[in-house]
């Protein structure tokens, strides 16, 4: 499969889309911290002389839109399910659409708080299907950077909102100056809603649905429909043990993919964007895609190509193997149970999803004034360094990771050397902070407050290249089969349950407890930066279906057998309608 970036184009255009849903996590968890700030915003909600209520308005706006986002995996991990990953990014669009319409009209707080609620839901949906969805999609040598750019696009958001902001700070203090800060991420969701438009449906997810279709067709007495149709071109499926065509690519006897060969396609072989794109707007419900349709639209080849068959086959031989251990166990819940590293992926999903929210990075989002003062900085450096420097560093750590890092060094490295490396970080800032406690009343940052700040820019590093992006890609790749949107929601879940916990306690224990609240990031950084070296296996270079030999699942050979399966009945079934 070529790897150059014209042939992975479309996968870098879904990529785009699902990036700037995303994105809007970023923008609405910094969105408020400047408009808290803006005179006409706190004389429009009369608590100009009220700094409890002001005070409150921020801590409800956080609280609520977790709210939303921590609700949002119970609804959409079953609509992923059954009304497919596109429809469902429609769905996160939409309340994203409503939520961020009803904060930019309000006229009351509790408008407000609603809005955040449904932007919150939104932005949940998004995080559970979108990177499960590029996951599907990517090939295995760029899911790296497709689904790490989720942690990009986040980081990209909240700098856009500080510098949004910090325009519109500049306007005359009128409604138009907040109501324009908040409004902006409408237009971002009017941008992710027209994206979804061009989004082909997950192959893996059509794969699904065919074989559910074969199952109630068989047990009507219908006959199956094929799985790689006849509008596949040129195909042809040989015997396993018949030597390839001189027009295609060789395959070595013991590849797992063996068994396939191609002609030179036809021009009705290749989707062109014609049909994918006109038909899939316009005529989707009437003319439905085949998994094998998507994956040839999405490769950018024909589907007579041999990797795309090859990969295909190996789509479905996953699927089946999960659907019959579905009905030979009973149920998803005896599948949990019995089967062999299951239960330990869906514990993979919690520790990560924990983790995500107990980095740090939550609370330098979202609290960084405050977090920065009470090292002792002043409020003029503070509007400098910590919305605008501090955001843009993470940037170009993240895009560092994403297009050169985790690829090159693997999920498991990266993880144990952000962890321990952050975990250190921070207990050395609690050790500072307790020898030389900040003084608030100090006209100049002190030499040791400057040092906690070096200190927490040094962190971004180890967070934004190691530990986020690494955390999204393992979230989203590692359940497999039945368990995949199952997977997903239980990460998303525990990632924003986790996160509302930090953002909630943490700004209360640097007034109350002070340096050791610091404690907290250091003891989870560093001990699950020991844990992914001591029990995570390597995922690097792994398609999706793969995972399931990584964990132990099946082993490669029973799984090469089943992929020659799919292959031979595939043959039988073309033969047979011939």
């Amino acid at each position: 499969m070529s790897t150059s970036l014209w042939d992975q184009r479309r996968i870098i255009l879904l990529t785009i889309i699902i990036d700037i849903g995303t994105l809007l996590i970023g923008y609405d968890a910094g969105v408020y911290g400047s408009a808290l700030v803006m005179p006409s915003f706190v004389e429009k909600f009369n608590f100009t002389t009220n700094p409890t209520k002001a005070a409150a308005l921020g801590g409800n706006t956080v609280t609520f839109y977790y709210l939303g986002a921590i609700a949002s995996p119970l609804v959409i991990v079953p609509a992923s399910v059954w009304l497919g990953r596109r429809n469902s990014l429609f769905m996160a669009s939409f309340f994203l659409v409503i939520g961020g319409i009803l904060q930019t009209i309000s006229q009351s707080l509790p408008m407000i708080y609603g809005g955040r609620v449904i932007s919150g839901f939104g932005s949940g949906c998004s995080a559970t299907v979108g990177p499960m969805y590029l996951a599907e999609c990517a090939t295995k040598e760029h899911r790296t950077a497709s689904v790490s750019s989720v942690q990009l696009s986040v980081v990209i958001g909240a700098a856009i909102s500080y510098w949004v902001g910090f325009g519109v700070g500049k306007w005359n203090p009128t409604n138009l100056q907040w109501r324009f800060l908040i409004g902006f991420q409408v237009i971002l969701a009017g941008m992710y809603f027209i994206g979804i438009f061009f989004l082909p449906e997950s192959p893996r997810h059509l794969a699904w649905l065919h074989v559910k279709e074969e199952a109630n067709r068989r047990r009507g007495g219908l006959p199956t429909l094929p799985r790689f149709p006849e509008n596949s071109g040129g195909k042809k499926i040989s015997n396993p043990n018949d030597k390839a065509d001189s027009d295609s690519k060789s395959i070595t006897s013991d590849a797992p993919h063996a068994g396939i060969e191609t002609l030179h396609s036809s021009s009705s072989s290749f989707p062109s964007i014609a049909h994918t794109l006109v038909d899939r707007i316009f005529f989707g419900r009437t003319k439905p895609a085949t998994a094998l349709s998507a994956l040839a639209y999405l490769r950018n080849r024909p589907m007579s190509s041999q990797a795309v068959l090859s990969e295909c086959a190996e789509i479905y031989a996953a699927v089946d193997e999960a659907e019959a251990e579905l009905v030979a166990d009973g149920g998803i819940r005896n599948v949990l149970l019995r089967k062999r590293g299951t239960f330990f992926r869906l514990l993979a999903t919690v520790w990560v999803g924990i983790w995500q929210g107990q980095t740090g990075q939550v609370i330098l989002l979202s609290y960084a004034p405050i977090v920065l003062k009470s090292l002792g900085l002043s409020s003029t450096t503070i509007s400098l360094v910590a919305s605008g420097a501090f955001t843009m560093w993470e940037s170009v750590c993240v895009a560092f990771a994403v297009f050169f890092g985790l690829q090159r060094i693997g999920r498991v490295r990266m993880l144990t050397i952000g962890g321990i490396g952050a975990g250190l970080i921070f207990f050395m800032i609690a050790a500072i902070e307790a020898t030389h406690p900040s003084d608030p009343l100090a006209t100049s940052p002190s030499k040791a407050s400057i040092a906690m700040v070096f200190l927490i820019y040094l962190w971004v590093p180890f967070f934004c290249i190691c530990i986020g992006p690494s955390l999204w890609l393992v979230g989203s790749e590692v359940c497999t089969g039945s368990l995949r949107e199952l997977g997903q929601g239980i990460f998303t879940m525990f990632t924003w349950a986790s996160a509302a916990q930090s953002a909630k306690t943490i700004p209360i224990g640097l007034v109350s407890i002070g340096w050791k609240t610091w404690l907290i990031p250091a003891v989870v950084n560093f001990c699950f930066g020991v844990g992914a070296w001591v029990v995570m296996p390597e995922t690097k270079g792994k398609t999706i279906e793969e995972m399931d030999v990584v964990f132990g699942a099946i082993d490669q050979d029973t799984r090469a057998t089943h992929i020659q399966q799919v292959l031979r009945e595939e043959k039988a079934a073309i033969l047979e309608s011939a």
